[in-house]
């Protein structure tokens, strides 16, 4: 298992990236929740310099994983990415959770849907409550892009890096 921080744009904080087994198992601005993940699965993560990693020619699957989702993030935020193709292990997550974590990665960039609408897609219509505590589980944020859940009044609802991470994330998808 591999991990590394790495900083996009200025505007926003570091994030947390831990590939295990070929596959993301965490993506998030902040590391209490990465942290908890690690302690579920009782590992320790080896963290690795994003910049070393650039120049490493190792064939180590994790370290290949890890390089592309850093490429592809940077191709999100430069504006020439609307989806990801990483692997990805949502295992951690209970199967309600897994299911909407699932949902999730079928809202299309640009787009939101409320709360609401998406207990409503998995099944679901009076459980927006759990599904917004799902999303707020979501170990691999911006990649399962829970920024674009919005509650149903319009509002921009919650959002486990704060308000202002997800506003910068939906402006920078609406453009």
């Amino acid at each position: 298992m591999i991990s590394t921080t790495y900083i996009y744009r200025t505007d926003l904080p570091m994030m947390t990236l831990v590939v295990n087994n070929g596959k993301l198992i965490a993506l998030d601005w902040f590391t209490q929740k990465t942290e908890r993940i690690l302690g579920k699965l009782q590992a320790q993560a080896d963290f690795v310099d994003i910049d070393t990693l650039k120049d490493d020619k190792s064939e180590d699957l994790d370290k290949v994983i890890l390089l592309k989702i850093v490429n592809e993030l940077d191709e999100y935020f430069s504006g020439t990415r609307t989806e990801f193709d990483v692997p990805l292990d949502i295992s951690q997550g209970t199967s309600f959770q897994q299911k909407v974590w699932l949902e999730l990665l079928k809202i299309p960039y640009g787009t939101t849907i409320s709360y609401a609408k998406l207990a409503k897609n998995i099944g679901k219509p009076t459980a927006f409550r759990a599904v917004a505590n799902a999303n707020g589980r979501n170990p691999i944020s911006l990649i399962i892009p829970c920024h674009r859940v919005i509650a149903s009044d319009g509002g921009l609802g919650g959002y486990t890096g704060g308000l202002e991470i997800k506003r910068i994330l939906l402006d920078l998808e609406s453009r």
